[in-house]
């Protein structure tokens, strides 16, 4: 299991309000595929959030989602789908997806209206959308995958309120917003709640950086033993000379 699919896992695991579960399905439903605006078809393959998805739209909207489960290509794993046909405009609606049957690229302001709002948006967003390298790789890196310029902006301005440095990138067809610094990636984790992530990220951090400071100490120390050596075999040599 992936890191990013461990933290997917976590975030599903946590009780929100009803407020804060409308902003999450809404930043999920936004970065999901959407074809038209009669029905609500998601993707994920990831079973767990499939759960929590279903309970959501069930507890919220009091409909009963159907699930359908395929192959994937090539038969590795499987990918679940999320149907809604019912009451389809009424839930686009309420969670900012549409607008008089238009798409809207922005959520409206009261999604994410207070921070508790902010940070489930956010983790709706991750869980379709994000992904975070293992620390134990040999980089730290935390993106999002975005499909337009003007929400790429919208998300990007979103982490650095709480201070993260995030930055885009043009990646072919879409846009990427990403974070490459190991704290930042830790301040991530704990905006959308993760604490267990949080908890074996900063050990790995802390090791990783234990152990750089222990190979720059030793290589100070090789650094001078060879100096001292080539300095010691320049005075035999001088004095062989004498």
């Amino acid at each position: 299991m992936s890191f990013s699919t461990e933290i997917k896992n976590e975030v599903c695991s946590l009780k929100l309000s009803r407020v804060e579960n409308i902003s999450f399905l809404s930043g999920f439903v936004r970065n999901n595929k959407l074809e038209n605006v009669n029905k609500i078809s998601l993707l994920t393959e990831n079973p767990k959030i499939i759960r929590y998805l279903y309970n959501l739209f069930k507890e919220i909207y009091g409909i009963s989602p159907s699930i359908t489960v395929r192959n994937k290509k090539l038969g590795r794993g499987l990918t679940y789908i999320l149907n809604i046909n019912n009451k389809v405009k009424e839930i686009l609606e309420d969670l900012s997806i549409i607008d008089n049957n238009k798409y809207l690229s922005i959520p409206k302001e009261y999604l994410i209206s207070d921070e508790e709002q902010l940070r489930a948006y956010l983790r709706g967003v991750f869980l379709v959308s994000g992904s975070v390298n293992d620390p134990k790789t040999s980089r730290y890196h935390l993106e999002f995958l975005v499909d337009t310029k003007e929400y790429a902006n919208f998300i990007n301005k979103l982490l650095n309120s709480y201070d993260l440095n995030s930055k885009i990138i043009k990646r072919e067809k879409n846009y990427t917003v990403y974070i490459k610094e190991a704290e930042k990636i830790s301040d991530f984790l704990r905006v959308i709640k993760a604490f267990s992530a949080v908890m074996y990220f900063e050990d790995i951090r802390i090791y990783r950086d234990h152990k750089n400071m222990t190979n720059r100490l030793n290589n100070c120390e090789q650094a001078n033993m060879d100096k001292v050596f080539m300095t010691a075999n320049k005075q035999i040599n001088d004095i062989e000379k004498l």
